[in-house]
């Protein structure tokens, strides 16, 4: 509900502040004084284009801001917070116009966008008249008014849910299918690379080893000139380390065996000579070694190519190899389980298909069945109106695929269209083809006594008087004010018997500032400016006695005189 509206700098209006409340408030002025401006200022609340032709002349920017309670509009929390605005019960939307081009946004303190501001417009406040958000001519709208007037909205949430669960299933198992397709193309080389690593029976480490064996080979020949040059010395030749070193312990034994003091040092040689003894049997040994590794150093080099050639093509060490042969494994085993997992997923498809199509057949019945009490109910409103003769159509098309198969979506599988012919024997046509917006407005005005919990918590009727005489007046006043029992209905008229419907009265009109300026000044009028007020719109002029007690007569009438 728009509980402030404060318009500053645009066109004639200078500085201006309204307060509004539930009920049905009009607001009434000559033409010209501004009413349309109030109108154009709400326009732009709603998302409209802004232009610097819209600022007071002499002013480098307008503003309009409006405050709102939303604690009670279901939905709108969660479009906010998607678009990054914090939600509260109050809503304040501020729009900055300059006359430099750099035009600005906020809703609830937060930097926004037009299509933000448009889409949460559209949830707050239905213009009904000559302003661009009539939600009766845009057809998308339709097949909502339908379902809110026929209660649908618990079938609406299965469908809802059952469509997202659908397309959940149906993306997952195209997502297999082409996934199987790749496999497919991609099993034969995933099963060579399994084999070509597995062939190589690699363990980690393995290259550095090969690479120290190699550096020996290479430098074999040192290597064995060195080992058996020193076992010659040590062991093998005559006069050798070990003979010598042999003689000179036994002679040390003899001398220990006068003099204690050298049983220590004798300990110490013959544990060096066992050493060396030890040592000499290891060169040996290796020396011996050597002699049959005639061909080894082309088996290892040919070992560190096939190792260097799995490194180019999957990985960098033999780790990195043996963890690509492990995800390879996975995906032929993954490969292997497609087909278990492609029959659970379609068996999932099926069944979502059967529920959507069981809910959208069922939202069908129930909408051509609304829709035609709908269709007689619109038309018994519009006679009520002064729309005699007027033909309202509720067209539900159910779309299907060119198999026949039902065509659904979130909302089901129709399509939903209000077609009408405001005059006998012409053809049904669109509401967006309807040339009057007083029709346009009394056709709301109808579907709003329908519907009776509004999907938009205010209607704006401009223009809803038009074509239209006193005694019709004052059913469109009754009417106006049933819808507002339901929310907030701002009307601006020129009729005082819709007027005199009103809970609260502003007046609209043009006065010269102290500048010498001309200003748009809305006042709200008590009980007897009021009654004056509307005396003077039955009289044309100043009020009369004749005039002030018809006035009071409406007043009366309506219930809305307390003086």
């Amino acid at each position: 509900m728009l509980l402030e509206l404060r318009i500053k700098d645009l066109a004639i209006i200078d500085d201006l502040s309204i307060s509004f409340d539930p009920g049905f408030t009009v607001f009434t002025g000559e033409t010209g004084a501004g009413k349309s401006i109030i109108i154009g200022a709400i326009d732009l609340i709603l998302g409209d284009r802004a232009s610097g032709e819209h600022i007071r002349s002499g002013r480098d920017e307008a503003r309009v801001e409006a405050l709102f309670d939303v604690s009670n509009l279901d939905g709108l929390a969660g479009t906010l917070e998607g678009a990054g605005v914090p939600a509260s019960d109050t809503l304040l939307v501020k729009r900055i116009i300059s006359r430099s081009g750099r035009n600005k946004i906020f809703i609830n303190g937060s930097l926004s966008t037009l299509a933000t501001l448009g889409e949460v417009g559209r949830r707050l406040i239905d213009v009904c008249g000559q302003s661009e958000h009539q939600s009766l001519t845009r057809p998308e709208e339709h097949i909502e008014m339908l379902d809110a007037f026929g209660s649908l909205e618990g079938l609406r949430a299965e469908m809802a849910a059952v469509f997202r669960r659908w397309a959940e299933a149906r993306k997952e198992l195209d997502a297999l299918v082409a996934e199987m397709k790749k496999a497919a193309e991609d099993r034969e080389l995933l099963e060579f690379q399994s084999k070509e690593i597995g062939d190589a029976a690699l363990r980690a480490g393995e290259d550095e080893e090969l690479k120290a064996r190699r550096e020996r080979l290479r430098n074999s020949e040192r290597i064995f000139e060195a080992v058996s040059g020193a076992e010659r010395v040590l062991y093998s030749d005559e006069g050798s380390v070990l003979d010598r070193l042999g003689s000179v312990l036994r002679q040390l034994k003899d001398a220990a065996g006068f003099d204690a003091g050298l049983e220590e040092t004798v300990e110490r040689l013959e544990s060096a000579f066992f050493e060396i003894e030890d040592a000499t049997g290891f060169l040996r040994d290796y020396a011996g070694s050597m002699e049959g590794e005639p061909g080894m150093l082309e088996e290892v080099e040919s070992r560190l190519d096939t190792i260097s050639r799995l490194m180019r093509k999957y990985g960098n060490t033999i780790e990195e190899i043996l963890a690509t042969k492990d995800s390879i494994d996975r995906r032929l085993r993954k490969i292997e389980d497609y087909e278990h997992g492609l029959s659970e997923l379609r068996e999932r498809v099926d069944c979502t298909l059967e529920d959507a199509l069981k809910i959208a057949r069922s939202l069908s019945m129930r909408r051509r069945e609304k829709a035609a009490e709908l269709k007689a109910g619109i038309e018994d409103e519009l006679r009520e109106l002064g729309m005699k003769g007027t033909v309202f159509e509720v067209c539900v098309d159910t779309e299907t695929n060119d198999d026949g198969t039902l065509r659904f979506g979130e909302k089901g599988a129709d399509r939903v269209r209000f077609l009408i012919s405001t005059n006998a024997g012409e053809e049904l046509k669109p509401l967006s083809r309807i040339a009057s917006g007083g029709e346009l407005s009394r056709i709301m005005l109808a579907m709003k006594g329908l519907i009776s919990a509004g999907r938009v918590p205010t209607l704006v009727f401009d223009e809803v008087d038009t074509g239209i005489g006193s005694a019709m007046a004052q059913v469109v006043g009754r009417k106006l004010r049933e819808a507002a029992a339901t929310g907030q209905v701002l009307c601006i008229t020129h009729l005082p018997q819709i007027a005199a419907f009103a809970d609260a009265h502003y007046h609209v009109a043009k006065e010269q500032s102290k500048e010498g300026r001309t200003v748009t000044r809305v006042t709200r009028l008590s009980d007897s400016e009021r009654l004056v007020h509307i005396a003077r719109m039955l009289g044309g002029g100043e009020p009369t006695e004749v005039t002030l007690k018809h006035a009071r007569e409406l007043l009366e009438g309506t219930g809305r005189l307390t003086v």
